[in-house]
């Protein structure tokens, strides 16, 4: 079970997390933190469970996850503009690989656009929705997954996910991850408001690919020929040269890197 007042003795933050919603089990926090009413801000406010039981990924993607073995939970942001959230996302990713290789000794890295990964094995998931009253965004929800001590994993996932337990150098206590992270975050979040050319830079280096000539899919289908990746921008486009070394932009939903 999940300690939360060993989390709470490890928190350092100054706003995020200091609301915390713990349950034993939920059908997934993302659609919990979508819902839940506050008469006043909910910005920082983290829902954590300790059994998801119908966790999504992206494309709606099932995320599957063992009780009590895991860090499932979701952030609630309130963000005065509506965009540039695909590079709040790589900035959430980012404290997280950070934490993991600091804490837990993984070198991990980010594949464009959410996952954590090491030795080409998922460790972290990050799925990120907004929920918007009219044209007015309400909040950003950020929901992340990462395999703590699971040691056995589904099907095909056997070949495709690891976790720290399967990993680490060390012991990962989840208390003491969460509160690094959500500390972490904190820090980057405060980056991504103010526009820091820093963060971009901080992101490209660990992402997987980063100054290659790779190819590229676009909805669904391979472009011809290869393009060199260039990470992403300020505005979290993905950034490509193609051949004649023309600079092109893609948008977070339409492009994978393979």
């Amino acid at each position: 079970m999940f300690d939360k007042e060993l989390f709470e003795k490890h928190l350092a933050t100054s706003w995020l997390g200091r609301s915390f919603y713990f349950f034993e089990e939920l059908p997934s926090t993302n659609s919990y933190a979508k819902k839940i009413k506050d008469m006043g801000s909910l910005h920082g406010a983290v829902v954590l469970t300790d059994h998801q039981t119908g966790g999504r990924g992206q494309y709606d993607r099932k995320w599957h996850t063992s009780a009590g073995e895991n860090l499932t939970f979701s952030l609630i942001f309130e963000p005065q503009k509506a965009e540039r959230f695909s590079l709040l996302t790589l900035a959430c990713a980012l404290s997280i690989t950070e934490v993991i290789n600091e804490m837990c000794g993984i070198p991990a890295v980010l594949k464009w656009p959410n996952d954590i990964l090491h030795d080409g094995k998922k460790l972290s998931g990050i799925l990120t929705e907004t929920l918007f009253l009219g044209n007015h965004l309400e909040r950003v929800v950020v929901g992340i997954g990462l395999n703590v001590y699971q040691t056995e994993f589904e099907g095909n996932l056997s070949d495709q996910a690891s976790s720290l337990k399967l990993e680490a150098k060390a012991d990962c206590p989840r208390e003491e991850l969460l509160a690094n992270i959500l500390q972490k975050i904190e820090y980057r979040y405060r980056l991504w408001n103010q526009h820091n050319a820093k963060l971009v830079k901080e992101i490209n280096k660990v992402m997987i690919g980063f100054g290659e000539w790779k190819s590229l899919k676009v909805n669904g289908e391979n472009l011809q020929g290869k393009y060199k990746f260039l990470g992403v921008n300020e505005a979290g486009e993905l950034l490509a040269l193609n051949k004649d070394l023309d600079l092109k932009t893609f948008a977070y939903e339409q492009v994978r890197v393979v």
